[in-house]
C-alpha cells in the first residue's frame, strides 16, 4: 500500500492519551485504524439514511412480530448451514 506523509495538528494531550495506549512508535498505525473505523460508520450512516424507508411493514407482513423475525433468521442459518455442511463435504 502507497503511503503518504501528512502533518496534522492535535492537541497535546490527545497525542498523549494516543500515546500511552498504541505506544509512541505505533502512533501513526493508532490513527489510521481510527480514521478506517470513523470513515466506515460515516459510510454505514450514509447508507442506513439512504435506505430509510425501503422496507415497509405491508410489504412483509410475514414478518411483524419478534416471533416471526426469530422463525426468518432461523430459516436463513439452516440455509447457510446446509451450504456449508455441502461445501465441506465436497473439500
Amino acid at each position: 500500500m502507497r503511503m503518504s506523509r501528512t502533518n496534522v495538528m492535535l492537541p497535546d494531550d490527545l497525542i498523549d492519551a494516543i500515546d500511552r495506549v498504541a505506544g509512541g512508535r505505533r502512533r501513526s498505525a493508532f490513527l489510521a485504524e481510527a480514521a478506517r473505523e470513523k470513515l466506515a460508520r460515516a459510510r454505514f450512516q450514509r447508507a442506513a439514511v439512504r435506505a430509510f424507508g425501503s422496507w415497509t411493514d405491508a410489504e412483509h407482513p410475514d414478518l411483524m412480530t419478534d416471533a416471526d423475525m426469530d422463525r426468518y433468521r432461523q430459516s436463513l442459518r439452516a440455509t447457510a448451514d446446509r451450504r456449508l455442511r455441502t461445501r465441506v463435504r465436497r473439500g
